[in-house]
């Protein structure tokens, strides 16, 4: 049996100017799996971990959200925090710093209080630059003046579970 190796493909005309990336060189998965979570104020629902293989890495983080409003005004953000070796934390999106209404969040509106809404966001070109763990944290909350709450699993009745998912890509650079 053979086997063909390659660290990288580039085409032969080169990678346009708005592209990026490769092959996908591994991924992790995290999801929450807990009791209902209720969320008033900016929170931190769930983590995940990926330790690049290659400093030049690009990181795309694939998120899931499903989720139903208490309340009548239902606008929230998503986004994605990430931290290296502990250090402070810094949106993957945006200016970097952890203000909720900065860019890089993602607003999340509810439609109503009598279903459960769903939203997919895809977090792409983080590059940290690094070959050490790298840990990426999904943070929900109100934006502007919401009221009432969001919640995460919240019919333990029929054991719903992984109502938030997130599948973290590294891509080679």
């Amino acid at each position: 049996m053979s086997e063909l190796r390659t660290n990288r493909i580039i085409p032969r005309d080169g990678l346009s100017t708005d592209s990026w990336g490769g092959g996908i060189i591994q991924m992790s998965y995290a999801s929450y799996d807990g009791s209902a979570l209720a969320i008033t104020s900016n929170t931190d629902v769930l983590s995940g971990t990926i330790t690049p293989k290659s400093a030049s890495s690009k990181i795309l983080i694939d998120v899931r959200l499903r989720a139903q409003l208490d309340g009548s005004n239902g606008q929230f953000y998503a986004g994605v925090k990430r931290s290296i070796g502990g250090a402070t934390a810094v949106w993957v999106s945006g200016k970097g710093d952890l203000s909720p209404h900065d860019n890089g969040r993602y607003a999340w509106h509810f439609m109503s209080s009598d279903y459960r809404h769903g939203g997919c966001f895809q977090f792409a070109r983080d590059t940290p630059a690094t070959t050490s763990q790298c840990t990426y944290t999904l943070a929900v909350g109100p934006w502007g003046s919401a009221s009432g709450s969001v919640r995460i699993n919240r019919q333990s009745g029929d054991q719903e579970t992984q109502g938030a998912q997130m599948v973290i890509y590294e891509i080679s650079g």
